[in-house]
């Protein structure tokens, strides 16, 4: 019995290894925003799964509001609508990593100055140093910015004023939805070969 036991833990520890680990992954919807996330409304934006945000920042329903630009997920994103610069930092004041996002203009096509891109940057830093810089331009429809490399403390956001920005992924690497496509058949079959294994132990 001690060997069923023995082998049943080497196996489920051997699987454990072919699973993605995603549990360190922040990935900000805004779609369960602390005593916000109300249809048809809008907000400032508090302490929000251990990060806080600049006052230029807001969550607001996109989808079914009269503000009908869309979300990259759900209905809600946050949205630079006091011009500068929207910043993100932690709320125990450490380091995370940038993992990305996705953005886009307010409107969703040229606006009253006759413009279709909005011009600026994302940038990292820590301790007040730059760590990295992306040059951004964004248009009427979602643009996707890739992780950068390095600890920051904050995350500066200045895309240009009257931006939305949805799915924001920070401390984790993917903040993509696990596939288990993979695992699930290799799991299903170990669990059968060890079920064969007992029953052909017990009949010996």
């Amino acid at each position: 019995m001690k060997v069923i036991f023995k082998q049943l833990r080497i196996f489920l520890l051997g699987l454990a290894m072919l699973v993605p680990n995603y549990a360190n992954a922040t990935l900000l919807t805004f779609d369960d925003v602390p005593g916000g996330s109300t249809q048809q409304s809008h907000g400032d934006m508090p302490t929000y799964q251990g990060f806080n945000f600049s006052f230029t920042l807001d969550w607001i329903d996109v989808v079914d509001s009269p503000w009908n630009y869309g979300a990259h997920s759900g209905d809600f994103t946050i949205l630079n609508n006091n011009g500068g610069i929207g910043i993100i930092t932690a709320a125990d004041a450490g380091d995370f990593t940038f993992d990305g996002l996705w953005a886009k203009r307010w409107e969703t096509g040229i606006d009253s100055g006759g413009n279709d891109l909005l011009f600026g940057t994302i940038q990292g830093y820590n301790n007040g140093q730059l760590v990295w810089t992306v040059a951004t331009s964004l248009n009427g429809s979602y643009e996707h910015y890739a992780a950068q490399a390095g600890a920051i403390d904050e995350l500066k956001l200045g895309f240009g004023n009257f931006f939305l920005a949805d799915d924001i992924c920070l401390n984790g690497g993917n903040c993509a939805v696990p596939t288990v496509a993979e695992p699930t058949p290799l799991a299903l079959l170990g669990f059968g070969l060890l079920g064969f294994g007992l029953v052909r132990r017990r009949r010996t």
